[in-house]
């Protein structure tokens, strides 16, 4: 494993926002938003938080894809997006729910063409697109893969809800 991977990861673990952010944005599908994790539950960290609503699912319930600015961890299941004044990683693999309230505390900061938001859905859903995304993780023990484990562990109980929903109706 390449040695200032290692070090880029545990920077990625230290990282903290240095102030709270507090936004009030409105919700846009195949919008990309910035916030802090912390505005979800306030027990979480205050770490910084970059997702892609693709879709509403519900009255008051989106699907989101966590996004990184660690694009260097990204994998083959992961679409990358230049935004000119940084790197976006959408990570595929990685869906969670939130509602209209909680997207808002977030702010936007990019919002993508529908080609590019159909396009990154059909390759999250298993379709060949034409698009660019990372590298597939070699070794079991790959960086990357620590890196896709903490991703998750952020907002696992974000991506469970779904079935919380499911059996209401």
């Amino acid at each position: 494993m390449a040695k200032w991977l290692k070090c880029l990861y545990e920077e990625y673990l230290q990282e903290e926002l240095e102030e709270e952010l507090s936004f009030n944005s409105s919700v846009v599908i195949g919008g990309l938003y910035f916030g802090s994790l912390k505005a979800l539950d306030e027990n979480k960290p205050n770490k910084p938080l970059y997702f892609l609503v693709i879709d509403k699912v519900d009255d008051d319930l989106y699907e989101v894809l966590k996004a990184t600015d660690h694009y260097l961890f990204a994998t083959a299941s992961d679409v990358l997006i230049d935004l000119g004044t940084m790197k976006i990683a959408v990570e595929t693999d990685n869906n969670f729910y939130l509602t209209e309230k909680e997207i808002s505390k977030f702010k936007l900061i990019h919002q993508i063409s529908e080609e590019e938001l159909n396009k990154i859905v059909a390759f999250r859903d298993g379709q060949s697109a034409e698009i660019k995304k990372g590298f597939t993780p070699i070794f079991e023990d790959d960086i990357r893969r620590k890196f896709k484990r903490e991703e998750f562990n952020q907002i696992k109980e974000f991506h469970s809800r779904i079935f919380e929903i499911l059996e209401e109706d």
